[in-house]
């Protein structure tokens, strides 16, 4: 190939790209300079500006265009987790499109969510070893993602209550409600239980969830209504209305 077309090409894909930085020729004598036609006038032949000593040149910047996508879009859009900031621990989220996930064992989730849905006014679902009639039911990531979709449209987050079924199978369907993907997770928790049984069962959640308040059922009818506060999660709501401020 010509020399002069070797160096018009060189210039073309240097120029257009951005990058700033230092190349050396320091193997390289005058005379190699010259060979490769960079010698004399050749470095300005293809805008590399030299610096002291004749050896080192700056290159144009070649760092590629900062990215203007919207990344919660993005995120939405792959059904993964929304990042919200600032979240106070045991209220629940308002963000539409978040998830909020209501776990416990048998149907004993679906008060609490009921009610948390109402408080946040968001869009009910169960799912999990859990139905009830007319309300819609969603299992995995696919759905999960359509549900947070349309609830993002409408200005309103989701509240999904989740049947873990007995206690034994804990782990096993607290494994198959991480598929969802939740933003936020709540325990429901009853305050009449023993709680060394309790401790127990929650622990095996936190296997597999990230646990951010509990709803308590039966503080009203133990005289030790304090007890749960010894699992170290935040108390967001009790069958006596929601604990946030």
């Amino acid at each position: 190939m010509p020399t002069s077309s070797l160096l018009a090409g060189l210039r073309r894909m240097v120029l257009g790209a951005r990058h700033e930085g230092l190349a050396s020729a320091s193997d390289l004598g005058g005379d190699g300079l010259d060979s490769v036609g960079l010698g004399g006038g050749g470095l300005d032949s293809v805008g590399l500006e030299p610096l002291a000593g004749a050896r080192r040149f700056t290159l144009p910047d070649l760092s590629p265009t900062p990215a203007r996508e919207d990344v919660g879009r993005m995120l939405h859009g792959m059904g993964a987790p929304v990042v919200v900031e600032d979240n106070v621990g045991s209220a629940p989220l308002r963000v539409p499109g978040s998830l909020i996930v209501v776990a416990a064992p048998h149907d004993a989730a679906l008060g609490p969510a009921m009610a948390l849905a109402e408080a946040v006014r968001g869009q009910l679902h169960t799912s999990g070893l859990i139905e009830a009639y007319r309300i819609p039911s969603l299992e995995g990531r696919r759905e999960a993602a359509a549900a947070r979709a349309e609830a993002a449209a409408a200005g309103q987050p989701v509240v999904v209550a989740y049947g873990l079924g007995r206690p034994a199978w804990t782990a096993t369907h607290a494994a198959s409600a991480e598929r969802l993907r939740a933003d936020q997770t709540w325990l429901v928790v009853d305050a009449r239980h023993k709680h060394s049984d309790t401790a127990a069962w929650v622990a095996a959640v936190q296997t597999r969830l990230v646990v951010h308040a509990l709803a308590v059922v039966g503080a009203a009818e133990t005289s030790t209504p304090r007890t749960v506060e010894r699992l170290g999660i935040p108390v967001g709501w009790t069958d006596q209305g929601p604990v946030w401020g």
